[in-house]
């Protein structure tokens, strides 16, 4: 018997050494993908910002845009000076070195739920998303008080790694950028809805919405508003929070949109990814 117990006491052991040795090991992956970054120095090229005829605004996931076409939700892009583009191949590199498929047509993953998760956070704590993606890093401030079941929603997904190699399948300069959807076509979602959380008055620049196919639809696809174009948008999409820090970062993955209005912003110039969310408190 005392040798079982030993055995036992070293099993476990081993198994902690083991986690903390994949712990570092993904510590290091982060830290790498930041330096990669950081000396990235490929032109994607000029371009343009959209500053007319978007006035519909681009609804994000199951069905179609309120056009006619695909789904789509708005992101916001900084108009700091922004920092060297990252190429598709630079962008891909980084995504592979996170686990993530070669392709950025590869469905991310197959997370399925039959219902919105329960509510779980406390709107007496400030809620932060740290987002790691191929073009940078950028930190969320979410807003548990006036929109709860919104940023109750984003935490659960982020903490069951939902978004981990997603794409930011839509772009379109000086108006948003959109991500969240697990297939990259912009019609996926994590198989539920829940209801709307809408603000009164405008989109500040790198605020952070719901992308939505009408009322009630919000599922996991999110954008972020990157300039005047979505600023105007009409008060229809649950906005949850606001990018505080890494701007530049959004500067870069709205200069990656695709300018030309044919297009509806898909697919942007250069397909970007999100690498990590984690949800932090204070």
């Amino acid at each position: 018997m005392p040798n079982a117990k030993r055995a036992r006491h070293k099993e476990a052991r081993r198994q902690k050494v083991e986690q903390e040795r994949r712990q570092a090991k993904r510590q290091r992956l982060i830290r790498r993908i930041g330096v990669s970054i950081a000396v990235a120095v490929a032109v994607v090229g000029s371009i343009l910002l959209i500053k007319g005829n978007l006035s519909t605004p681009l609804v994000s996931t199951t069905t179609v845009a309120t056009s006619s076409t695909t789904t789509s939700t708005t992101t916001s892009v900084s108009t700091t000076s922004a920092p060297a583009a990252v190429s598709q191949i630079e962008a891909d590199a980084l995504a592979r070195q996170a686990g993530c498929p070669s392709s950025t047509s590869a469905r991310a993953n197959n997370l399925h739920w039959a219902n919105a998760p329960a509510m779980t956070i406390k709107t007496s704590k400030k809620y932060y998303a740290d987002v790691v993606t191929t073009a940078g890093t950028f930190t969320i401030s979410l807003d548990a008080v006036n929109a709860p079941k919104t940023t109750n929603n984003f935490v659960y997904l982020a903490n069951h790694e939902y978004f981990h190699c997603i794409i930011f399948h839509r772009a379109i300069p000086g108006f948003m950028v959109q991500t969240g959807d697990p297939t990259g076509t912009g019609s996926g979602g994590p198989g539920y809805s829940f209801a709307d959380e809408l603000p009164t008055g405008p989109y500040p620049l790198y605020s952070v919405a719901m992308a939505n196919a009408g009322p009630g639809t919000n599922g996991s696809q999110f954008f972020i508003v990157t300039g005047a174009n979505g600023q105007s948008l009409a008060d229809s999409y649950s906005r949850f929070g606001q990018v505080t820090t890494g701007q530049a970062t959004i500067v870069k993955l709205d200069a990656a949109g695709n300018a030309d209005p044919a297009s509806n912003g898909q697919p942007p110039l250069v397909t970007h990814r999100i690498i990590s969310v984690t949800i932090r408190t204070n």
